[in-house]
């Protein structure tokens, strides 16, 4: 290594002259002598083989033996079967069968041994420097799950929070699933049985389902038993919902959205609201407000929430209240470019005692507009795909901007090459733009966006994307993986297009997959140029195959895969909510009508669940939504991709140095001991090294209590270095 100074990285490159294939170790030394904990070697091998592999079915495994270089397979190569008959200490590798490839480079093992202690080794020739290899393993099971029959039974109930003695109205819906496909269960009897928080059964009732699937039912919950959650289940189902002596929210707190972007030093008025859910203003009621200050990052999370102000105040005769601050910088933030998150949170308590809590941000900046760029990373000259540019305020809000644009193209390196288009734009899609980038040769290019926010900031975006035509004979960028989707959806008659490209010259693996069974095999060749697949549709094929390309170039390993989807008639239902009125009488009739159509536009025969309950109980604990949940097997994803060899893996060896360290006493103060308590958690940290407890290998977990105003709380970058002030 040239560099001697401390704490300086430095890289080096050997190249070690290695003429035979073959198991090697490289030693090194190092002035000052590395600890003997270090690792100051390490084992690597020769080998002109490369071996990619699968587990295809149970304890079947495949092995493919090709050039690392070409990617060519090896016709004369073999695979070596070792195990080892006892453990790691005590015994050694036994060779236990050599399998050699056929025609295409494959051998195929069928594991007979019950010890999972197997490896592999691949040799051709004189070639046996390939190291030894664990044997592949997957995360999909090896047999067909499509064979077996699911059944299950999805319940809902009206709502998620109880009180005891109240009604719970429930719904189930049977269905059975089979190759794929599931149909409602009709007529089948179930029995639900009704269990409280400690699981012990309340009641049950059999009851049968309709034509539809459905069965419908009620269970009345007991009163001055234990409350908690409390499940609904029957065979292949169940449902969950909470009992508890709950007070109903009276009222609640929101603010007025606001539309303006504000900058620091500029005051700022929030207005916000309790009213009670049936309407009525709360008036002359207390309002207590905190407001905490977080420095916001587009590009990563933002700081931590810090102490900003605080006061009270009082709603007027229509419920309404203001709260005023002028937003600042922290102390020291010297960035022309500061945005802040303000978070004001408002209490209100009103006569009878009931407190609600209300919150909003407020985000303010030295500038007041961000521009978003939406385009795909790879545009094709002939897709619908749009170019949308949009901008922001801080708050997240859609605005008008407008601006220049300016498209350059880039060298290999992705430097900026030169500029080819100019131009204007409105925020919106750009159909212009996208029209002017159709007439420039495929290749990669980059987008920039220039325009200014209403303070006169310059504000800009950019967006690097490759440029192509299905047509194209050759990839738009050097690259030995360019792979591209054309269409991935077929039938009869409409076949589906892959295409694979590359600089070099490929010898590329085709295997076509459907629920775990190969269904076709081959290698095929792509001299420097584009290959189109085009895979028609068959009436085996059913739901669809995987196709998968898996090649070797230059001691790299590719694998790409993709599913092609077999095109279906369009199912399903249309509903729409023909009358609907969202302002009722209490104890008024009122008629909701829905229409519900097949995928042909016919009125279709159907059965409608519907529910309706008190929306402020959402406050206390929210009701999900109901989601009919039917099982997927998926057998036709099933095909385990080819995993490589771990000769493609890096290697990495670390020394270690005696580094001299000098032992500083820590500070240790009196101090209050809260025993955890805080009242905000968000300020919970781990300190190490100072205030510690003065107990021997103990940390002591500590929060951050709330601070008196004008006490700051500082955290140094290094954990270890926390320093706690006031």
């Amino acid at each position: 290594l040239s560099s001697r100074q401390p704490y300086e990285r430095d890289q080096t490159e050997l190249e070690l002259n290695i003429t035979e294939f073959g198991s090697y170790k490289l030693e090194f030394e190092s002035d000052p002598v590395a600890e003997k904990e270090g690792n100051n070697s390490f084992y690597f091998s020769v080998s002109g083989l490369a071996v990619f592999s699968r587990l295809s079915a149970k304890d079947t495994y495949e092995f493919f033996v090709v050039d690392r270089v070409n990617g060519q397979p090896v016709k004369n190569a073999r695979i070596n079967i070792y195990k080892l008959p006892g453990s790691w200490y005590n015994s050694a590798l036994t060779l236990e069968t050599t399998i050699p490839v056929n025609g295409v480079g494959l051998a195929v093992y069928n594991k007979n041994i019950s010890n999972n202690d197997v490896f592999y080794q691949a040799v051709a020739e004189n070639d046996n420097g390939s190291p030894l290899h664990s044997f592949p393993w997957s995360y999909y099971p090896q047999e067909d799950r499509r064979t077996q029959t699911a059944e299950t039974v999805n319940l809902f109930t009206d709502r998620s929070l109880y009180r005891p003695g109240q009604t719970v109205f429930f719904k189930a819906v049977a269905t059975t699933t089979k190759d794929d496909s599931s149909q409602v269960t009709a007529n089948k009897s179930l029995e639900f049985v009704l269990r409280d928080a400690n699981d012990q059964e309340v009641s049950r009732q059999v009851l049968k389902t309709n034509e539809f699937g459905s069965v419908s039912g009620e269970f009345v919950l007991p009163q001055g038993s234990l409350t908690g959650y409390f499940r609904i289940t029957t065979h292949n189902g169940n449902a969950g919902f909470r009992v508890e002596e709950y007070k109903r929210p009276a009222f609640e707190v929101t603010f007025d959205k606001i539309e303006t972007t504000y900058k620091f030093g500029e005051e700022i008025t929030l207005t916000g609201k309790a009213e009670s859910y049936s309407g009525v203003k709360l008036q002359n009621a207390h309002v207590s407000y905190r407001i905490t200050r977080q420095q916001s990052w587009w590009w990563r999370w933002g700081g931590t929430p810090e102490h900003f102000t605080e006061g009270s105040v009082k709603t007027d005769e229509n419920g309404k209240f203001t709260v005023v601050f002028i937003p600042q910088k922290a102390d020291g933030s010297s960035s022309s470019r500061s945005v802040y998150t303000f978070d004001v949170e408002a209490t209100v308590t009103d006569v009878n005692g009931e407190t609600q809590v209300g919150t909003y941000s407020v985000t303010v900046g030295d500038i007041s507009m961000m521009l978003n760029m939406e385009m795909p990373e790879k545009l094709e000259k002939s897709t619908d795909e749009k170019i949308v540019v949009s901008a922001r305020n801080l708050d997240g809000n859609d605005i008008k901007a407008s601006g220049t644009y300016r498209v350059f193209s880039l060298l290999e390196n992705d430097s900026t090459h030169r500029q080819l288009l100019q131009g204007n734009f409105e925020t919106g899609e750009q159909t212009e733009l996208k029209s002017k980038l159709k007439a420039l040769p495929s290749g990669k290019y980059r987008l920039r966006l220039l325009s200014k926010d209403d303070r006169g900031n310059d504000i800009t975006a950019g967006h690097d994307f490759i440029l192509f035509d299905y047509s194209d004979k050759r990839p738009p960028v050097k690259t030995n993986e360019w792979f591209v989707v054309k269409n991935r959806v077929f039938g009869p008659g409409k076949d589906a297009e892959i295409v694979l490209g590359a600089t070099d010259d490929l010898n590329v693996l085709y295997e076509l997959w459907r629920e775990g069974v190969l269904l076709e095999r081959k290698w095929v060749k792509i001299n420097n140029g584009n290959r189109l697949f085009s895979i028609p549709f068959k009436a085996g094929y059913k739901t669809g195959v995987v196709l998968m390309l898996t090649y070797v170039k230059d001691e790299k390993f590719y694998h790409h895969s993709t599913e092609l989807i077999s095109e279906k008639e369009k199912t399903g239902l249309e509903v729409k909510l023909d009358i609907f009125r969202d302002k009722i009488r209490p104890g008024a009739q009122e008629e909701w009508r829905l229409t519900i159509k097949d995928a042909k536009g016919n009125p279709a025969t159907a059965e409608v669940l519907a529910s309706m309950y008190d929306f402020s109980l959402d406050r206390i604990y929210s009701t999900p939504k109901w989601v009919l949940s039917l099982p997927r097997f998926y057998m036709y994803r099933t095909a385990a991709p080819l995993e490589k060899d771990r000769s493609f893996n890096p290697q990495q060896v670390n020394g270690y140095f005696a580094v001299p360290f000098k032992n500083v006493e820590s500070l240790f103060f009196d101090r209050l001991n809260w025993y955890g308590f805080s009242l905000y958690r968000y300020g919970r940290m781990m300190v190490r090294g100072v205030l510690q407890e003065k107990v021997a290998g103990v940390q002591a977990d500590y929060y951050a209590a709330p601070m008196a105003k004008g006490e700051t709380l500082q955290m140094a970058a290094d954990v270890a270095d926390n320093v706690l002030a006031e």
